[in-house]
Order: structure tokens, then C-alpha cells, then sequence
């Protein structure tokens, strides 16, 4: 443990010593990027619910991932939902987006649902897969 004059030198020399700062910007990494809350194909010919924030919390959406694993070009469709809301064009973040074959599109933002809203989300193709990540918002 550090004596009281080596943090009054170390105050005065500008330097700020920080327990575990290697913890603390893992922590700040994770939370960006967000935990894995939802993975895999959404379905074809409506919206199908990737994932429903508790009803307790809010979560915050930081990060959505879309991956085509065909060569055959599609498009997706992904919905930001309120609670008792119904997805569609009023709260599409992607609406009738392309995607090519074998490419992944990311999205990285930070959109705050409350409890019991939900991503929703479907694609022309089954070969289409969604990941959501997020931390609490």
C-alpha cells in the first residue's frame, strides 16, 4: 500500500495511479461492444423476436451483427421495439437492407430499450443469421 507522501508527490506530479486499469478498459471494451444477448436466423416472411429485455431492466443495444452464409445476395429487415409496439417501418434501424453473398454487416451505436421492448428481425433468406449484443443500459 502506497504511503501518503508518495500520493501527495504523485498528486503533485500530475500522475493518477489506478488499481487494475487493465480491468477497468477490459470492462469499458466489453460494455461497448456489448455482450452476446441473441444469436442465429431470424426467419423468413416476418418479423420473428430476437431478443425481449427483461421486464425489470432496460438494456442497451450496442451492437447487432448481420451475416449472410450463402452466395446468394438478400435483404434484411431489423426493428428497435417498444414495449406492446409491433415492428415495422415506424422503428426500423435496417428496412429492406442489402446484404451480399457471404458478407457481414455491423452495426454499432447504443439505442436504450425499457423493459419488454424487443429486436425483432427477418430476411429474405433462411442463409441469413443476426447476433445482438448489449449491456445494461
Amino acid at each position: 500500500m502506497a504511503s501518503l507522501d508518495d500520493i501527495l508527490t504523485a498528486q503533485k506530479n500530475g500522475v493518477v495511479a489506478i488499481n487494475g486499469i487493465n480491468q477497468a478498459m477490459a470492462g469499458i471494451y466489453a460494455y461497448m461492444r456489448g455482450t452476446p444477448l441473441s444469436s442465429g436466423a431470424a426467419g423468413t416472411g416476418g418479423f420473428s423476436t430476437l431478443y425481449t429485455v427483461p421486464s425489470n431492466a432496460q438494456m442497451a443495444i450496442t451492437d447487432i451483427e448481420i451475416c449472410n452464409t450463402s452466395a446468394v445476395p438478400a435483404t434484411f429487415y431489423i426493428s428497435l421495439v417498444a414495449k406492446g409496439g409491433t415492428a415495422g417501418a415506424s422503428n426500423a434501424l435496417f428496412y429492406a437492407a442489402p446484404i451480399s453473398g457471404y458478407q457481414t454487416v455491423q452495426w454499432t451505436g447504443q439505442q436504450v430499450l425499457a423493459g419488454g421492448g424487443f429486436v425483432a428481425a427477418y430476411a429474405s433468406a433462411s442463409t441469413v443469421t443476426f447476433k445482438v449484443g448489449g449491456g445494461p443500459g
